[in-house]
């Protein structure tokens, strides 16, 4: 009995020290009519992780809701735009964190994924925060210079850890660079 409680205890820090990503706003690029913010909106419909979706025409924004417990995986929703035919112009993301101490090229596990702070002061973030996905098509190819120069790590430019990254990170991981 005393193995079992522990055991559950363990998960339930395990679980919760992932964290959430809940909600995302989408800017999209290429957009000339309210057909094509159709064309996207319903391919968003479609990710597994997404519960609901809310569009501005006048802006190109998606804001997404995403189901609780849900894997969300930034590449889904940049594949579901580009599958519909558009870009990714802008990604930002709100997250629950759990008390976690990041500053410039920290790498962090959370919510089922590796993440790479770039351009943030050293800090500890606690709860919910919006991040943006600062990499490459997530962002124009003049932004995506721009963080390129805050940053000598090669993931940057891989999208994959490198051998510059943590080492608890395996060579290869999908790695998302992003910024507060």
């Amino acid at each position: 009995m005393k193995n079992l409680l522990f055991v559950i205890t363990l998960m339930t820090c395990v679980y919760s020290s992932f964290g959430q990503i809940k909600s995302a706003s989408l800017t999209a690029s290429g957009l000339t009519c309210s057909m094509c913010s159709k064309s996207i909106f319903k391919a968003l419909e479609k990710v597994s992780s997404v519960e609901s979706v809310d569009v501005d025409i006048n802006e190109s924004v998606f804001n997404i809701k995403f189901k609780k417990g849900a894997n969300v995986q930034p590449d889904d929703i940049k594949n579901a735009v580009v599958d519909a035919g558009f870009a990714v112009a802008s990604l930002k993301m709100t997250a629950d964190f759990p008390s976690t101490q990041i500053g410039k090229d920290t790498h962090i596990q959370f919510a089922n994924g590796t993440y790479h702070f770039l351009n943030v002061p050293s800090q500890t973030i606690n709860g919910e925060k919006t991040f943006t996905v600062v990499d490459k098509n997530f962002v124009s190819s003049a932004e995506f210079k721009k963080y390129k120069k805050l940053t000598g790590m090669k993931c940057y430019e891989t999208g994959k850890s490198e051998n510059c990254c943590e080492k608890d990170i395996p060579v290869g991981t999908r790695i998302y660079h992003i910024t507060l």
